[in-house]
């Protein structure tokens, strides 16, 4: 129980709470199983008393004052709840922490003064490991600064933190333990309720004890309940929409790591791609992309197609990236004099690519195949390929081996090596389809790792069933998880159920990068460091269009998406555009101030189809 304790007051301390010295609503919460409220939240979540049923093995609960949540922001008082859930009831197999925060009218009570009668379960980043805090607060403060009133909010490391010492990055590869020798070689290898777990068992848990720890808290359920998520967070929004339709009236769904097993193994073909060929004297593969010839290939990009698709000629972003067709090759050496190859990694300017230089990238951008040369995931758009995009090419190709690889060692043990999915390591040719059907088949329990671990289904019905609404959004210069794959899910929806649109829509930010961040427009409500100019608004937060879609059945239409300078909003706004419901988009209206979001129309478009799923992946 010592690491149970140790979990949850970790929470507490990162959210500036302060030891009781008199027992408030919030403090009582607190206790060990069976203490203060365990008994009753492990009996909503399903616990019996017989092996195996869920079980809260622990709480701590304080009393955190007004404004403390950051630095600068307004924020109500919170009761601040850390809690550790066995899914199973057996602690040395599932950990998992959940934080909640319940705002307090008054500091020290259960006045529901500073509540808006809702519930907000939020996402986490990768493979998680620890509860995110950041996400907790950024639920809290928009809505409060604006009404004075804001959502209970709740969030969990799902299940990888406690006991396997994962962070975001690293699950058990080889590279993680090297990094952080606590972590469990092998990561979730061999402990089924774990990878339940993470795959959806936790938010679930998450979610229900949420939403029963606010009716012990405030005696009074929460009216409506919403989740947003991006990224792993994304995946655990589609979980929730595919497998609890009933947990939430209204889903935010950012970039969703949804095909979770083909994501991870894309990630490690397009490594390789990077990664073949003769070894220089500097120790890089000849198809690697240093930072100068990720640079030279996104000014081609730029050059070639930067105002020919609704944007402006002196964008540093693509508009409607699936129109360009750019060709690495055009950049190629050809051995003229004065040529200067992007082969040295200190360089800053270079002229041309070596041919397996201009290979790589255009698998880049032309996604990662399986042994029969089918679309085993989407490629990356056309514009990722900016060297300064976080979580690109740039820090992905340093790594020793694929980035968040963690997940093929849960399937296949401690002794996975990225190199078994190629025939040797000179070569891009792999064994990978192999590979590919080991993971997928891999038992969990009764179900597969692919069924345990992939959000796939497209069939929404249940969900719309229960009068939830959906809205989805990426960045279209995401170089972690391609948009393209976001584009796909949707349009597999609208394939399934023509009438999707009156339950789902879909965003797309140009020149956003994964999650936020980028060159474009990427402010709008997402999770980002920075918020709109109007919070909760319809029309600038899409949490807020979310809101009235589902409350007053007003369906969003553009959304006004901001730049700040220097992505930073103290600094003032560079310029704004609308994003546009899709398959509409942005289109600049000549003559009028490009930095204005009225000289932009949504002009309706078609369904983007450049890059798809094998049948055999994807959605379904």
């Amino acid at each position: 129980m010592l690491s149970a304790a140790v979990g949850v007051g970790a929470v507490l301390a990162a959210h500036g709470a302060a030891a009781a010295t008199t027992a408030t609503p919030c403090t009582a919460l607190g206790g060990t199983f069976p203490d203060g409220a365990t008994l009753k939240l492990s009996k909503a979540l399903g616990y019996t008393g017989q092996p195996g049923s869920p079980l809260v093995l622990a709480i701590q609960a304080a009393d955190v004052p007004a404004n403390a949540l950051s630095p600068g922001d307004p924020s109500p008082a919170v009761c601040s709840v850390g809690m550790v859930v066995s899914s199973n009831g057996n602690p040395k197999q599932s950990q998992i922490a959940i934080a909640v925060l319940l705002p307090e009218g008054k500091f020290g009570t259960a006045s529901k003064d500073a509540w808006n009668g809702r519930f907000l379960g939020t996402g986490n980043g990768g493979f998680a490991g620890t509860v995110n805090t950041s996400t907790l607060g950024f639920g809290i403060i928009p809505a409060y600064a604006v009404t004075g009133k804001t959502y209970v909010v709740a969030n969990t490391d799902m299940g990888t933190g406690l006991l396997f010492n994962c962070n975001s990055l690293f699950c058990g590869s080889k590279e993680g333990v090297a990094y952080y020798p606590t972590q469990t070689p092998g990561g979730l290898y061999g402990d089924t309720a774990a990878i339940v777990d993470f795959g959806y068992g936790a938010t679930h848990l998450m979610t229900v004890a949420g939403q029963a720890l606010t009716g012990i808290f405030y005696d009074a359920r929460p009216t409506y309940s919403y989740f947003h998520g991006c990224s792993t967070g994304g995946q655990q929004a589609l979980m929730e929409a595919q497998r609890f339709p009933n947990d939430y009236d209204g889903i935010l769904a950012g970039s969703p790591a949804y095909d979770r097993t083909h994501l991870h193994i894309s990630g490690a073909a397009l490594y390789e791609a990077t990664h073949f060929g003769p070894v220089d004297a500097k120790g890089l593969p000849d198809s690697y992309l240093t930072n100068a010839a990720l640079a030279l290939g996104h000014g081609g990009v730029l050059a070639a197609c930067a105002g020919t698709d609704g944007g402006l000629p002196t964008d540093m972003f693509l508009t409607k990236p699936a129109m360009c067709k750019f060709n690495a090759t055009k950049l190629q050496c050809t051995g003229a004099a004065g040529e200067v190859p992007c082969t040295d990694p200190a360089g800053t300017s270079c002229s041309c690519l070596t041919p397996d230089q201009a290979t790589a990238m255009n698998h880049l951008w032309e996604g990662a195949r399986d042994t029969s040369n089918r679309a085993l995931y989407p490629g990356y758009e056309r514009g990722t390929e900016d060297p300064t995009a976080a979580l690109g090419a740039s820090l992905t190709q340093a790594l020793h081996e694929p980035a968040f690889d963690s997940l093929e060692y849960w399937a296949l043990g401690a002794n996975f090596s990225w190199q078994s999915l190629f025939k040797n390591t000179t070569s891009p040719q792999g064994e990978i389809s192999g590979k590919i059907a080991a993971v997928d088949a891999t038992r969990i329990g009764e179900n597969s790792f692919a069924e345990v671990l992939n959000a796939n289904n497209a069939n929404l019905s249940s969900f719309n069933a229960h009068g939830g609404k959906l809205i989805m959004y990426a960045g279209y210069e995401d170089p972690l998880i391609p948009s393209a794959s976001t584009i796909d899910y949707y349009n597999q929806a609208v394939t399934d159920d023509p009438a999707t649109p009156n339950y789902t829509t879909l965003y797309l930010a140009p020149g956003m990068w994964h999650c936020s961040g980028g060159p474009g427009v990427n402010a709008f409500g997402n999770l980002s460091a920075n918020l709109p100019p109007l919070p909760t608004s319809i029309g600038d937060d899409i949490m807020g269009a979310l809101v009235a879609w589902r409350e007053t059945g007003l369906a969003p239409h553009r959304i006004i998406a901001t730049k700040y300078v220097n992505d930073d909003a103290t600094q003032g706004i560079a310029f704004q555009r609308p994003i546009c419901p899709y398959p509409q988009n942005a289109s600049y209206i000549a003559g009028n101030d490009p930095t204005q979001e009225t000289s932009y129309v949504c002009k309706a478009g078609n369904p983007v189809k450049n890059q798809q799923f094998t049948p055999l992946y994807g959605p379904k």
